[in-house]
């Protein structure tokens, strides 16, 4: 009998301290250290892995969860998804930095300037990335150390400090070139860099041999892939630079190492832009017509909204504005694609969430039910339990209210957009009125002074409409009216041509506005007393000074203004 009380109260005892001491996730231990090896070979794996640990707190001694913490959201970082909120990453970098843990305190500290930099506190950013950079030295590791300082160059990059940006990039460089685990790709990428920055320096020289350094490094190593990549970064930079023909050579030496055909409609997009400025219009025409047929087979949006962009430019240049407003259709519907997917990435972390939040709560209700003969316990799940859903429901309650309320801004939002639009078709319409009015004038005018008209009774007329129109005793004063009616149609358009060409004459600059608003040669010659053959002088000399070939459309080329 006292053998089976014994035996009993050891059974109570093991129960109770198996009760206190629940792991909720046995194997969370190996998908930690699964998720480490594969997150440099394979970060997609190793997210998935993290995100089956639903309950790291509980499963994880506190340095494994110090280090699942790091490893969270490095896994984020590689993955491309915001780590803005991975703050905890914080906390993980404080318990490294006192240890003889370099490695760990080195990434804890850069992904802690990761954070700092997504939400935008660059000054923080920069001072962990240098903190980093000091862990980072004592282990060797020049992967590591390249990354580090590659990232700060960006950082520094994106602030517009081109100079110290590019110090980095060097440094970042030379760190890869002593990484024996196949550098040259990193390498490169640093060297692109370095070239960019140059670039930005107005050091053009400078920028052209690192990416032909990168270029032969990739050809020294047989890299064929690289080398198509930077062939065509090369082609594009000769090509911005106006310099065809070099950029016609790098764009066909990077087609030829290409062996990826789902990449040929990029060529086929940087061909077509090439052949376009070089006035090639049969090549630029057949590249045209070879990224209109494989443009559907392309997976990757961004491309695709470019490419649309172009086609929708060039349709409009030939005056094939149906063609053209197809081609817009589509790039705003592949814009509208990319926010959905932006928007289905939120929904996936909140996906996540709701998963946790549910295995805690069948956690914690098998934890409820093996736990009933203990009374105290129990009331203190109970109370856990009262408190958790009372926290629960509040933040509920608060997200419907601010769901309501972007509803609202939401609807305030279109009644306003759709208010002013009514108002911007009434404003036209009246513009629109007041030039056909202006037209109108014109003609009748020029019918009263026409010769053959009935003595002096015609322009007396006309004098008499004109006061009443104008304001004034004759037409000789319409320019005014008529440039207040131009200038509410295109507020701030006129300026911008003074300023583009400041050497226009008072005269010209009228006829180039005149023609603009579409009055024709003989309404101009009226409105400015200038004979026709005058004005289309003025027309000859504006397009020679706007840089076009004669005969070239005025108007078309204002609206292609740079704003």
């Amino acid at each position: 009998m006292k053998n089976v009380f014994y035996i009993l109260l050891m059974a109570i005892g093991l129960s109770f301290f198996w009760e206190c001491n629940p792991n909720p996730q046995p194997e969370a231990s190996r998908l930690l250290a699964d998720a480490g090896r594969l997150i440099e070979s394979n970060p997609d794996s190793a997210m998935q892995l993290i995100d089956s640990l639903f309950y790291p707190e509980e499963s994880f001694l506190h340095k494994d969860y110090m280090r699942y913490l790091v490893l969270r959201v490095q896994a984020r970082y590689k993955t491309h998804r915001p780590v803005a909120e991975d703050t905890l990453v914080f906390q993980a970098r404080d318990y490294f930095s006192g240890r003889e843990e370099p490695r760990q305190a080195a990434l804890a500290w850069f992904y802690s300037g990761c954070v700092y930099r997504e939400r935008k506190e660059y000054e923080n950013a920069v001072q962990q990335y240098k903190e980093a950079g000091k862990h980072a030295r004592q282990t060797g590791d020049a992967d590591l150390q390249g990354l580090i300082q590659y990232n700060l160059g960006d950082l520094l990059a994106k602030q517009g400090f081109h100079l110290e940006a590019l110090e980095n990039y060097k440094k970042a460089e030379r760190f890869y070139a002593q990484s024996p685990d196949k550098p040259h790709e990193k390498q490169a990428n640093c060297l692109s860099a370095i070239g960019r920055m140059y670039a930005l320096l107005n050091q053009p020289d400078s920028a052209l041999l690192s990416f032909h350094t990168g270029l032969d490094l990739a050809g020294n190593r047989g890299d064929l892939p690289l080398q198509s990549l930077l062939a065509q970064n090369l082609g594009v930079m000769y090509k911005e630079a106006k310099q065809f023909d070099k950029a016609e050579t790098y764009l066909r030496q990077s087609f030829r190492f290409n062996a990826d055909s789902a990449k040929l409609p990029r060529y086929y997009l940087n061909f077509a832009e090439l052949y376009t400025g070089m006035g090639r219009p049969d090549s630029a025409a057949w590249y045209t017509k070879q990224l209109k047929e494989h443009i559907n087979a392309v997976e990757d949006d961004y491309f695709k909204a470019s490419a649309y962009s172009y086609l929708a430019g060039r349709e409009k240049e030939q005056a094939n504005y149906e063609a053209a407003f197809a081609y817009q259709d589509e790039r705003m519907n592949t814009l509208h694609r990319i926010m959905e997917e932006r928007a289905n990435q939120s929904v996936y972390e909140a996906h996540l969430k709701y998963d946790y939040e549910q295995m805690q709560k069948q956690y914690y209700r098998d934890l409820s039910v093996r736990r009933l003969w203990i009374i105290a316990l129990q009331a203190m799940v109970i109370v856990g339990g009262v408190l958790f859903w009372w926290y629960w429901a509040r933040q509920k309650n608060r997200q419907a209210e601010i769901r309501h309320n972007i509803e609202t801004l939401k609807e305030m939002k279109r009644d306003l957009e759709s208010t002013v639009y009514q108002k911007q078709l009434d404003l036209r319409r009246d513009i629109l009125l007041g030039f056909d009015v202006a037209r109108k004038v014109m003609e009748l005018n020029r019918e009263m002074t026409r010769p053959g008209k009935s003595g002096s009774g015609g322009a007396l007329w006309g004098e008499r409409f004109n006061k009443i129109v104008y304001g004034e005793e004759s037409i000789e004063e319409t320019w005014d009216a008529l440039f207040r009616i131009f200038n509410a149609m295109r507020p701030g358009l006129a300026g911008k041509v003074r300023e583009k060409y400041p050497d226009l004459t008072e005269t010209e600059f009228r006829v180039c506005i005149l023609t603009y608003a579409g009055f024709r040669v003989k309404e101009i010659s009226l409105i400015l007393h200038q004979s026709v053959h005058t004005v289309q002088t003025r027309r000859t000399d504006i397009r020679r000074k706007m840089g076009l070939e004669p005969g070239g459309d005025i108007a078309g080329h204002i609206d292609r203004l740079p704003d």
